[in-house]
């Protein structure tokens, strides 16, 4: 990749969802690298830049991103022109957690229309841990004549998203409930309170079932009976 290709500038962002951040679990930092399938010089993915945190609950990220070149537009108008996507790889490090592994992708059209303006969220659940990576396209617009500067820069903005893990059954007190039911019983401390029908319905559903069945197939009986 060529020299001016690598520039890389920086933009200091604040999460905007602070008070997500703030109730997280767990603190620590956060590496987020992304690699982009565009002017790779052979190669299946390259940089675009990195993400850093120093600290979830601080909420501050760092992003520096390479500018594009002509040849980058070109290869983007190349993807659009056919409908086809601009794919994102994203390698997500922290203190705690090895390297894995995400893609997202957009439309190379929308990329375009947007100026090269993206979303970026990362989806943690409250232990820290990275499940998801993706990218959206900005609400924004350039027109085609404003591809004719020699670099252009990306505008990417930060989002951490914090996932809500469902409630987990109570499975031990429960279990201990049963238990102490079962002791009561056995000791002869259990009273059952339940009505007549409720103790015995699987006694007296069958006979009333049968007394049915009964009087259907014979109701000239039935009736003499009667």
């Amino acid at each position: 990749m060529k020299k001016e290709m690598m520039q890389q500038y920086s933009v200091t962002v604040f999460f905007c969802l602070l008070s997500l951040a703030a109730s997280l679990d767990y603190d620590g930092w956060l590496n987020v690298k992304i690699e982009h399938a565009l002017h790779c010089n052979g190669n299946k993915f390259c940089s675009r830049g990195n993400i850093s945190l120093k600290s979830l609950r601080a909420g501050v990220a760092t992003i520096d991103q390479i500018q594009f070149n002509k040849q980058h537009i070109t290869e983007l108008k190349e993807l659009a022109a056919s409908d086809d996507f601009y794919t994102m790889r994203t390698l997500v490090t922290s203190a705690d957690t090895k390297e894995t592994e995400f893609f997202s992708s957009v439309k190379a059209a929308a990329f375009l229309e947007s100026g090269l303006s993206d979303l970026i969220s990362v989806w943690v659940l409250p232990c820290g841990e990275v499940i998801a990576v993706n990218f959206q396209v900005a609400n924004s617009s350039k027109t085609d004549t404003q591809y004719r500067s020699p670099t252009y820069d990306i505008n990417s903005k930060f989002y951490l998203r914090q996932v809500d893990q469902a409630p987990v059954p109570d499975t031990a007190s429960y279990i201990q409930k049963l238990e102490r039911e079962r002791e009561a019983r056995e000791k002869g401390e259990f009273k059952d309170n339940r009505s007549f029908l409720a103790k015995y319905w699987m006694y007296i559903v069958p006979i009333a079932i049968f007394v049915m069945i009964s009087g259907a197939a014979n109701p000239e009986a039935a009736q003499g009976a009667r």
